[in-house]
């Protein structure tokens, strides 16, 4: 596995133990249909959270900078594809999750953000 994949790995690691301290519950990691993939998929309350993770050097760096209108349509395509095979009236959300590295004697910042469509 690349650096940069493990890096990513690590992030997403972190961002899904900051969501179960949360109270959200974990339904899938990674989950992908055809070229599309959600980081997490998360459940609080009766809502459903597909979740963008975005993990960066820097201290400069935005989660709204990552994401791209492509970004975007793979996204709401993947949750279409998600409650095809898990139907549910229940609401979902798109937040980005932003784990923020400035340098090995900081502890990473995570940065959440509400809604993906107002990156």
């Amino acid at each position: 596995m690349a650096r940069h994949n493990e890096f990513g790995k690590w992030g997403e690691d972190l961002a899904a133990k900051f969501l179960e301290e949360k109270d959200f519950e974990i339904l899938a990691r990674n989950w992908r249909h055809g070229h599309q993939e959600v980081d997490l998929i998360a459940q609080r309350d009766s809502t459903l959270y597909f979740v963008e993770v975005k993990t960066r050097h820097g201290e400069e760096w935005t989660a709204e900078a990552a994401i791209t209108s492509k970004k975007r349509t793979l996204l709401w395509n993947a949750m279409m594809a998600w409650k095809l095979q898990h139907p549910s009236p229940m609401p979902v959300y798109y937040p980005v999750i932003a784990i923020i590295v400035r340098d090995a004697d900081t502890p990473p910042e995570i940065r959440w953000h509400d809604d993906i469509w107002d990156c």
